[in-house]
């Protein structure tokens, strides 16, 4: 009897698993001996690579199709032809016992209950359907109809979660609860509980809209000034904020006043700047961030209290003793020095492997190789030219994702001469970049090579007409950030099976040349343009470790063997031949 964590929760108890389909395999008499060992070996194998018990994996080919196509050689230790004959190998086991027939699915058939209620909502067509899965799971569970409600709908969501080949359970279940929702409307005398439907947003934010009209007022003067929109303005900043900047520092003057509405103040009260920076307030406030972040100080909280106190100072121009008192809460919840994420640094592991590192440097090559090989002038044989020529460019001119999408041929890449003898370089000025510091790299040859062959060769297919952006998407508009990076993500990973992304390249690039100079913090603060030795040394010190104490180990490792051999040779001379 299989555990109960074992078992698909979507499949009744007589539906056939993997581990049925391994016992009728072992013993099917009509198949050569070598011929069920190889079928049951790919079988276990498959359990092994998904890390799930062949007792829970249903007998469906469908339910393996996401599963071999996000699949990579690189990740599993196993060669392409090998994989590709797992897969042959369960196909036919799952044929050889009848697990393939037109219109078998793993999941369990709708009980008579839930085949009525299907039958009723026949008018919805795609919304039934998108919410078959949560009949499915009831009809499998003995759950009628009329008992589902928010308890079955967090057991479902677990369920779904468990489940291998959902991309996003959580959006996926908040959809069904929405059709289900709206299902139990339409077909009357089903059922009459309404499901709460999740929200996985912060939602404990309150819009700025919604709050009394003097305070908006003030919070949009607030923001012109700082935009420097009235250039007369004696107390406006020298140096204007950049649309982004003042895009997130109002919502952080949103999150300010929500974390108040939270500890008990009235919405129709706060009707101004100087009430929020009052000492009291902001304590409150930072007491409730505090609190959700289990009384831990982040830099969101330090960055609330620290656009309190520029309020304060700037804006309401507060007293000297009351400016000292928040410049003491902002100093009470600074969290210090932070650098990398914990994620980024599990993401850079990979790259300790050399192999790895060589397939990454090889990839845009490798890429621009395959396409030239098999050129069929197709627009998608384009698009993997100018992926590969985004990543060669990060790798020699680590830029950030925005300025990256961003290059413009006339303004950000400038020849010394025309033609090909010429020297190139890739200019971002600093009132395009981040932290404002200009940016200038000189491109190597083979770099000016790919370069030049995309832009005369595949360049024209992406464009209808002229268009300055290197990288252009639709309607000869510049790409996105965010479908650039999924864009490179994909074909990054289908290539070489790799994670990265595009903010990720400026690590790999402190990475590598770390991992071959430890310590050399200041070449990485020049090549990614920081301003301060301080902000370079927060993020990358100690990343280097690894590859230091791989040198360090190799020194020792030499004194150690030339010591053996000095000492064998004094042996030979009659000397002792004890281990040095």
């Amino acid at each position: 009897m299989a555990d109960a964590t074992e078992i698909n929760p979507f499949m009744n108890e007589d539906q056939m698993t993997l581990a049925d389909v391994l016992e009728l395999i072992e013993v099917d008499a009509d198949l050569p001996v070598q011929r069920r060992r190889n079928l049951c070996s790919s079988i276990r194998t498959l359990g092994k690579m998904m890390g799930k018990s062949l007792s829970y994996l249903p007998a469906y080919p469908g339910y393996y199709r996401s599963f071999f196509k996000g699949l990579h050689p690189e990740h599993c230790d196993l060669s392409r032809s090998r994989i590709g004959n797992i897969k042959s190998d369960v196909l036919f086991a799952l044929r050889q016992v009848g697990c393939i027939h037109q219109g078998y699915t793993y999941m369990a058939p709708f009980t008579p209950e839930w085949q009525a209620f299907w039958d009723r909502a026949g008018c919805a067509g795609n919304k039934r359907r998108y919410a078959s899965r949560l009949f499915h799971y009831c009809s499998a569970n003995s759950i009628n109809p009329s008992a589902v409600d928010d308890a079955v709908s967090d057991r479902f969501l677990k369920a779904l979660v468990d489940e291998s080949f959902i991309d996003d359970p959580v959006v996926t279940h908040r959809g069904i609860v929405r059709i289900w929702n709206r299902l139990i409307t339409d077909v009357s005398g089903i059922s009459n509980i309404q499901l709460t439907v999740p929200s996985y947003k912060e939602t404990y934010t309150t819009p700025l809209e919604e709050l009394p009209q003097s305070l908006q007022d003030e919070v949009d003067a607030y923001f012109d000034r700082c935009a420097g929109k009235d250039i007369l303005d004696d107390l406006g900043p020298l140096k204007p904020m950049k649309p982004k900047t003042i895009k997130n520092r109002r919502y952080r003057l949103r999150q300010i006043v929500s974390g108040l509405l939270h500890q008990g103040w009235q919405i129709e009260d706060i009707t101004s700047l100087s009430q929020i920076v009052e000492v009291g307030a902001t304590k409150s406030m930072l007491r409730y961030f505090l609190d959700r972040a289990g009384g831990n100080t982040t830099s969101q909280v330090h960055s609330l209290a620290i656009l309190v106190k520029t309020i304060a100072k700037h804006w309401v121009g507060v007293d000297g003793a009351h400016l000292k008192a928040l410049e003491k809460l902002c100093k009470r919840v600074d969290p210090g020095m932070t650098g990398m994420t914990e994620k980024n640094r599990d993401r850079l592991r990979q790259f300790d492997d050399l192999r790895n590192v060589g397939l990454l440097l090889n990839f845009p090559k490798g890429q621009v190789d395959m396409i030239e090989a098999q050129d069929r002038g197709l627009r998608n044989e384009a698009v993997t030219v100018q992926i590969a020529l985004a990543v060669e460019l990060l790798f020699m001119a680590p830029i950030r994702a925005e300025n990256l999408v961003m290059i413009n041929l006339d303004k950000n890449i400038q020849r010394s001469r025309s033609g090909n003898q010429g020297v190139v370089h890739l200019i971002i000025p600093g009132g395009e970049v981040k932290n404002e510091v200009d940016l200038e790299f000189i491109l190597p040859e083979e770099t000016v090579v790919l370069l030049d062959l995309y832009l005369e060769k595949y360049h024209p297919r992406l464009v209808t007409g002229p268009c300055p952006w290197l990288f252009p998407g639709k309607e000869n508009k510049a790409k996105t950030r965010e479908c650039f990076g999924d864009q490179v993500s994909k074909h990054v990973f289908k290539a070489i099976g790799l994670r990265v992304n595009l903010h990720l390249f400026r690590h790999i690039a402190a990475k590598f040349y770390l991992d071959n100079h430890p310590g050399g913090y200041e070449v990485v603060r020049r090549i990614l343009a920081h301003k301060s030795m301080e902000t370079t040394t927060r993020f990358y010190a100690g990343m280097e470790t690894a590859s230091a104490s791989k040198h360090f180990d190799s020194e020792v490792l030499k004194l150690r063997d030339s010591l053996r051999a000095k000492s064998e040779q004094e042996g030979r001379h009659g000397r002792s031949k004890s281990f040095p």
